[in-house]
């Protein structure tokens, strides 16, 4: 049976991906200055101007993708004769996830021939990345959607993201941590290491001082929890910051070896409540259900 691939941009693969594999990508908003842009991450126009725009500190937000965008997009794919997988930014994020599970149900209603899977990456931009590119390397490898599905509900909680930032202001702005907390940390340099949990939501691990202990820190942290490295490819989100990026694969490569690296800019619906200079790496490796109960038994 004939299937196709989907996702979100908050996935964030860059071209040298989206060009060798076969998905599709329905893109989400962000309102720059209060017009509507839709986010292409395969796009490095897009993004250095978006991230310049950033910097200026543009009047920015996002919006989910809604259940009209997804029924238009499946319904003309279930047209094809095709069924559908679809990989999505965490539901401990976004509502986006929530609309299209709504929109398979009215779907499989219309069309009880197809079937709709809605995997729920339970992460954010190349962590979310990281299914989409196993799906399409399973199919490649002949699976079926059913296959690919059951796969990545089996992997999802093993695919491991690190994130630092550089400013704690775009955190406290998004009520992601207080403004007193801000401030205090603002004076003494505090960077914190934080993570996906298995909720799916972003929360804070670990704190250090200053930018290069954090980066530091999210590269020792990686090598602790990722498994046979050696045999899959680690993605490094920056925000607009490659030269960061760069230190970081080479303090990774130091400790563990790795098949290869695929850098991309950290996606704008991630960046926006980030900040510039957003650094994140990605790979799969200790289940995050195990690795946070041991911590919360300790």
């Amino acid at each position: 049976m004939n299937y196709t691939i989907f996702t979100d941009s908050s996935s964030g693969l860059p071209l040298q991906i989206t060009k060798n594999y076969d998905f599709k990508i329905i893109p989400l908003t962000c309102i720059i200055d209060g017009e509507e842009t839709q986010i292409r991450c395969d796009d490095e126009t897009f993004l250095k101007d978006f991230y310049q725009k950033l910097r200026l500190k543009a009047d920015m937000s996002t919006a989910c993708i809604n259940e009209q965008t997804f029924y238009d997009y499946f319904k003309q794919e279930l047209n094809c004769g095709n069924d559908i997988i679809y990989i999505g930014l965490s539901s401990g994020l976004s509502a986006t996830i929530d609309n299209a599970k709504k929109v398979s149900a009215l779907l499989e209603k219309e069309f009880p021939k197809r079937k709709v899977y809605i995997v729920d990456s339970l992460n954010a931009c190349l962590g979310e990345g990281l299914l989409v590119y196993t799906a399409c390397i399973k199919k490649s490898e002949g699976l079926s959607a059913q296959e690919v599905y059951d796969h990545l509900l089996n992997v999802c909680l093993n695919a491991n993201s690190l994130f630092t930032v550089k400013t704690l202001a775009y955190l406290a702005k998004g009520g992601r941590i207080s403004k007193a907390s801000m401030l205090i940390g603002t004076v003494v340099d505090i960077k914190p290491v934080m993570h996906v949990n298995r909720y799916g939501k972003l929360v804070a691990s670990k704190k250090v001082i200053g930018r290069k202990r954090s980066v530091m820190a999210i590269a020792e942290d990686f090598c602790k929890m990722v498994k046979r490295s050696e045999e899959q490819t680690i993605f490094i989100g920056h925000g607009d910051c490659i030269e960061d990026a760069e230190l970081l694969a080479t303090l990774i490569s130091k400790k563990v070896k790795v098949k290869e690296f695929v850098f991309n800019y950290i996606d704008p619906v991630i960046a926006i409540h980030s900040g510039p200079d957003t650094l994140a790496v990605f790979g799969y490796g200790l289940s995050r259900a195990e690795s946070e109960e041991n911590v919360e038994a300790c």
